[in-house]
C-alpha cells in the first residue's frame, strides 16, 4: 500500500502541483454541449420505477428547483472552491502538518465536508450537488497522485483506503459539529492530526475555524450555491481561538 506520507517523487511540494492543475481538469461535465461522465445510480434510484428513470434521464423531475446539469456543473465547480480557494500552506505551517499529498487531502476533505452539510440542508438538489462534488473530489486525487509520480496500482490502492477514511471522517465531524466544541477537538485531533498531536492549541485553532466557516456557509445565498456553486471561504486566522 502507499505511503501516504511520500511518492516516487517525495520532493515534489503539493502546491507546485495544484497550481498546475486545475481542479477540474480530469473531469469533462456539460453546460451547454461536452462530454457526460458517467456516474452509477444509487440504490434508491435503481428501486425506482422504469418510466420514473426515464423520466429523470431525461431532466424532468418535477420538483427540482435548478436544472439537474447546473446541479452537477455547481458540485464540480464547488469543489474547484475546496481547493482553488484555500491557502493549503496556512494550514499546513499553522497545524505542523508536513507539505504532502495526504496533509492536502486532510484540509480539502475538511472544506468538502462543511460543503456536504450546507448541501444537505436543500433536499434532492442538495443531494445531487454532493454527489458530484464527491465524484469531482475522487477524480481530482487521482489526476495529482498521477502528477506526483504515483503508480496506478499504488494510487488505487490508496484511494480505497481513503474512502474508508472519508466517510468515517463524516460521521466523525458531523458528531462533532452537532454536540460540543470538546465532540468536535476529538474528530480533528484524530482525523487531521491522526491522534498524534500533543499541543492543545493547534487542534483549537481548527476547531475555532471550523465553527467559524459553518456559520458563515449557513448565511450564503441558496441560489448561489444550487446555481454556480460558489462558495467563499474565510480567511484561516492562525492565532484563533474559541474564546
Amino acid at each position: 500500500m502507499l505511503n501516504l506520507q511520500q511518492t516516487s517523487n517525495p520532493y515534489t511540494p503539493v502546491n507546485v502541483v495544484t497550481r498546475q492543475f486545475s481542479s477540474v481538469s480530469s473531469v469533462q461535465y456539460q453546460s451547454e454541449g461536452g462530454t457526460t461522465p458517467y456516474y452509477p445510480p444509487t440504490a434508491a434510484e435503481e428501486k425506482t420505477s422504469l418510466p420514473r428513470r426515464i423520466l429523470k434521464k431525461l431532466g424532468f423531475t418535477g420538483k427540482l428547483r435548478v436544472n439537474k446539469y447546473r446541479l452537477r456543473n455547481s458540485g464540480l465547480l464547488m469543489y474547484a472552491c475546496c481547493t482553488d480557494g484555500i491557502n493549503f500552506s496556512d494550514f499546513f505551517e499553522a497545524c505542523g502538518l508536513p507539505d504532502t499529498l495526504n496533509s492536502w487531502f486532510l484540509i480539502m476533505e475538511l472544506h468538502v465536508w462543511m460543503c456536504l452539510v450546507r448541501m444537505k440542508q436543500e433536499g434532492e438538489e442538495g443531494k445531487i450537488v454532493c454527489r458530484w462534488l464527491v465524484y469531482t473530489m475522487w477524480e481530482d486525487v487521482k489526476t495529482r497522485g498521477k502528477a506526483m509520480g504515483v503508480a496506478s496500482s499504488q494510487m488505487n490502492e490508496s484511494i480505497s483506503v481513503w474512502t474508508e477514511q472519508f466517510y468515517a471522517m463524516i460521521f466523525s465531524y458531523d458528531e462533532g459539529i452537532i454536540c460540543d466544541d470538546r465532540t468536535l477537538a476529538a474528530a480533528v485531533w484524530r482525523t487531521v492530526f491522526n491522534k498524534s498531536c500533543d499541543d492543545p492549541q493547534k487542534v483549537e485553532r481548527l476547531v475555532a475555524y471550523i465553527r467559524q466557516q459553518m456559520q458563515h456557509i449557513d448565511d450564503l445565498d441558496t441560489e448561489q450555491l444550487l446555481k454556480y456553486g460558489k462558495v467563499t471561504w474565510l480567511p484561516f486566522d492562525p492565532k484563533m481561538t474559541l474564546d
